[in-house]
Formats: C-alpha cells, structure tokens, sequence
C-alpha cells in the first residue's frame, strides 16, 4: 500500500525544507566568496566546490520532488475530508465572502489539476453547497447579538 496523502504531503513539506537549506547553503558560499580577500588562505575553490556538489544536489531534490507530487496527484480527493475542511472554514472565517476568498486563494497556489488543487476546488464545492442548503444571514454576528438583547 503507497502513502497516504498526508505522508506524501509531509514529505513534500521536508523536501522543501531540504531545497531551503541547500539555497541557504549557496547563500553562505557567496557571502565567504565575497569576503575572500579579507581571509588569509584562499577559500574560493573549497566554495566552487560547494556550488559544484550544491549542483547536482539539487537536481536529486528535484528528482526526489517530482516522484513525490506525482504520487500525491494520483491519490482522489476524500469528499468527507473536504466537507469537514468547508465545515471549519465557517466557523473561523466572518462570513461566506471570506471564506470562498480564503479557500480559491489557497487553490491558486497549486499546480492545476494537482492533489491541493482538487482538494481545494472540493472544499469550495462544498462551502457553495452548504450556502446553498444554509444561507447566510444578511446581517452579520454581532448585529444579530445586539438585536437579541433588545
């Protein structure tokens, strides 16, 4: 049995953080290169040879990022999880504007048709869904507070 879809995620997410380090890495480089004369002995080939190994690690990085993503986009969407991620949006966002602008902003930071992608148009389908079966009162919680009061 293949991973689940937040293994895979939770692997993307140490992939990433793998490619920062490396980035973070090649900053260092550039910073001892810049300051190189200012050292005694000379720093510069042990820093192309970093860029150099830096290289072709990040071509596995890439390697290993591909394999990962294209195992997480052939995993479905689980309706029931999408249905409870648009549950949650109401109750942690004000009203239904903010939420659609919440849920296609996190859809559009994703590959189209990839595992994200799907997961948030579902969670949209669902939030239009539950507006549907559920509309929205036209006046906002604190207002519907203050009327109860009177």
């Amino acid at each position: 049995m293949g991973l689940s879809a937040k293994e895979l995620t939770d692997l993307s997410n140490e992939v990433m953080k793998a490619r920062r380090c490396l980035d973070r890495i090649l900053d260092f480089v550039d910073l001892i290169n810049n300051d190189a004369q200012k050292l005694e002995g000379d720093v510069t080939p042990a820093g192309d040879q970093i860029k150099e190994l830096s290289v072709k690690m990040g071509k596995s990085i890439e390697e290993i990022t591909e394999q990962v993503e294209n195992q997480l986009d052939k995993i479905p969407v689980d309706l029931e999880v999408t249905k409870e991620a648009a549950s949650k949006l109401h109750l942690y966002h004000g009203n239904i504007h903010q939420v659609i602008s919440y849920a296609d902003t996190q859809k559009s930071k994703y590959k189209e048709n990839s595992y994200w992608w799907r997961y948030w148009v579902s969670v949209l389908d669902n939030v239009m869904q539950q507006e549907i079966e559920n509309p929205s009162e036209p006046i906002g919680k604190g207002a519907q507070f203050l009327e109860k009061r009177k």
